[in-house]
């Protein structure tokens, strides 16, 4: 085929791929506009040159105005079927809210369906930072802009690349068999098992506050004493954590589970007892109980200071557990012995007992030596449904050095050849483990009082929705650099039948 034959067939599937979602959305069947996204990544990233992401399922954090991004390039796509300028207009206002324009240069408005001649640019522009390039013109998008962008392409193999995406996507076949699915209810008895990545959770009903009570000239001079004999600068003040932390330091004060806010420390563990080390550095006078469920119903401040409190609590939970919080990467990973850095293999149980490494060498193809440590991870996040408290793992790598602890300085291409190789299910299969790794307990296993994480608790959705139908075709992808380790896919948790 030719260039003109690519071009008229994009041009022949993007107009039923319009048609389509209209007709879905007529019906008040949205789940199409869900996976529209999805199929829209490929495309975006052929036309446009990006490397997107789907927020909604790579991320922890919540992007309120946005559904895919590109951080390397820092641009931004929030893609919908509502064209109205409210839409635009509450986009904008969430984007600006949220601050995303530190993160984003560049935002687009991927409409799915069709949008509006006109749009009032004036009003828009009112809302916006002065130093922010939006042009309804340009950053409004639907299918004849990206048709228009589609046809600008010169290269025939990329043209053929996305006729194929359309083509996969939007052939009659496909077209039916959603129809069938979803309009005529073909699977509308059956169940579909999934298994989201949240585990529940339960906490004290109450905890515990007081002033804080440190002689912060004390302190600095303290650390200025220390900074002076290493011929380092001195200080004059210190940030409340670091005020803290050497307060506690001084006192002999070994804890991660409190938080500072507004001059008073929070923690779960009871002031109140006479042999609570966090004494030393609080006013007793001032210690006070609150009811957990009644401080974080009261105020969105209130619930961010509270989940930040249960992350605190999780980290000196994950200690029990061997799992460090590396704070530079935010994220939960497998220690490494510090001493002695090596491989490491943990005991757990699903159905039956097993171990896995945790912890995998990395060797230098040529010298034979080890680079690099790769540590099983997890990023987390906190939830709260309905009257029930949920933590959210997003399982993930960390590379470090042969030291065990620091980043690898590889670890960015280490982590892209990864994703590269695994697929949704070894993911999948990372949360399972440690869902069973966190929440099995035995005869010798000492209850941590102040968080409890509970077994995964499966849920069923109906319809059942054929993913396999949305996924799109796999693009030749671009190789990769030469890397001195060989990375090896981890199949350890492969075999179901480790998992009841």
């Amino acid at each position: 085929m030719n260039r003109i034959d690519h071009i008229n067939k994009i041009t022949t599937y993007a107009a039923r791929f319009v048609l389509e979602v209209e007709g879905f959305n007529a019906n008040s069947q949205y789940h199409i506009n869900i996976h529209a996204e999805s199929f829209l990544i490929p495309v975006l990233n052929e036309t446009f040159g990006l490397e997107l992401e789907n927020l909604n399922s790579t991320q922890k954090k919540n992007y309120p105005a946005i559904d895919l991004a590109d951080f390397k390039n820092r641009v931004a796509f929030q893609v919908t079927a509502t064209s109205d300028f409210e839409k635009i207009k509450n986009t904008l206002e969430s984007f600006f809210k949220y601050k995303l324009n530190e993160q984003f240069d560049v935002l687009y408005i991927y409409i799915i369906t069709h949008k509006k001649e006109n749009y009032n640019a004036t009003k828009l522009r009112a809302i916006m930072p002065g130093d922010f390039v939006f042009d309804v013109n340009e950053n409004i998008i639907d299918k004849d802009d990206l048709l228009k962008k589609i046809n600008a392409i010169s290269s025939t193999p990329k043209l053929q690349a996305i006729a194929k995406l359309y083509e996969h996507e939007f052939s009659d076949v496909q077209i039916q068999t959603r129809q069938q699915k979803f309009v005529s209810g073909y699977l509308s008895t059956e169940n579909e098992p999934i298994l989201p990545n949240l585990l529940r959770i339960t906490f004290p009903e109450k905890f515990y506050t007081a002033s804080l009570k440190i002689d912060e000239q004390a302190v600095i001079a303290d650390i200025n004493d220390f900074l002076q004999k290493n011929n380092k600068r001195q200080v004059k003040s210190l940030k409340k954590g670091k005020l803290i932390k050497h307060a506690m330091r001084m006192a002999g004060i070994k804890s991660d589970e409190w938080i500072p806010h507004e001059n008073r420390i929070y923690t779960f563990l009871d002031l109140t007892k006479s042999s609570e080390a966090l004494r030393g550095i609080i006013d007793t006078t001032t210690i006070i109980d609150i009811d957990s469920e009644a401080y974080y119903e009261a105020s969105e401040d209130n619930k961010r200071v509270f989940k930040h409190l249960l992350r605190n609590t999780l980290i000196a939970y994950c200690k029990l557990k061997l799992i460090e919080w590396f704070g530079p990467r935010e994220i939960f990973r497998f220690a490494n012995n510090q001493k002695v850095p090596n491989q490491k293999r943990v005991k757990w149980k699903g159905k039956k007992e097993a171990t896995k490494t945790v912890i995998f060498e990395m060797i230098n193809k040529k010298e034979q030596h080890i680079i690099c440590y790769r540590n099983l991870a997890f990023r987390s996040s906190f939830l709260d449904l309905g009257n029930e408290w949920f933590l959210v793992i997003n399982p993930t790598w960390s590379f470090t050095n042969p030291g065990g602890y620091k980043e690898s300085r590889f670890e960015a291409d280490y982590m892209s050849g990864l994703k590269r190789m695994e697929n949704n299910g070894a993911v999948c299969n990372y949360f399972r483990f440690f869902s069973y790794y966190f929440t099995y307990v035995d005869l010798f296993t000492t209850e941590y009082p102040y968080l409890k994480l509970h077994a995964v608790e499966p849920l069923t959705i109906s319809p059942r929705l054929e993913e396999g139908t949305w996924n799109p075709p796999k693009l030749a992808t671009k190789k990769g650099k030469t890397m001195e380790v060989e990375l090896q896919i981890d199949n350890e948790l492969s075999d179901n039948t480790l998992f009841e």
